[in-house]
């Protein structure tokens, strides 16, 4: 009785593993090409329309995203001394998280005239602008 030798089925157990090496290597590389294409948060965009009183300034939202009023921050410049507003000291129509169109922010400064403003969140300034 004589021995074969049989090796053929080990050849083709190690192919199928370099097989699958490949495939998961090839996944990898284009899983991780393909997260290089998906788009950033894009930053809000808002149309605001100003207007004020002696008492305060009120910024209408007439168009764009919406944003939280808890991001929203807001400065006035009179030359010599900088205020600043946030969430917690202006008043939101509607009473909500968010502004969004029709909203308004009623911010409590009195206008006196050539002051400057701007209307920011933590990402992005939406709006500057002057009074006078």
């Amino acid at each position: 009785m004589t021995m074969k030798d049989n090796s053929d089925a080990v050849s083709e157990v190690i192919g199928e593993m370099l097989m699958i090496a490949l495939v998961l290597i090839l996944v990898a590389v284009f899983g991780c090409s393909v997260s290089s294409f998906i788009p950033e948060d894009r930053d809000p965009s808002i149309t605001f329309l100003v207007t004020n009183t002696s008492e305060n300034f009120t910024l209408w939202h007439k168009g764009g995203d919406w944003v939280r009023v808890s991001e929203i921050m807001v400065t006035v410049s009179n030359g010599t001394t900088v205020q600043r507003f946030d969430h917690t000291s202006f008043d939101c129509m509607p009473d909500a998280a968010t502004i969004d169109l029709g909203g308004a922010i009623t911010v409590p400064y009195p206008v006196q005239g050539d002051e400057e403003f701007r209307v920011f969140t933590p990402r992005i300034v939406l709006l500057t602008g002057r009074f006078g």
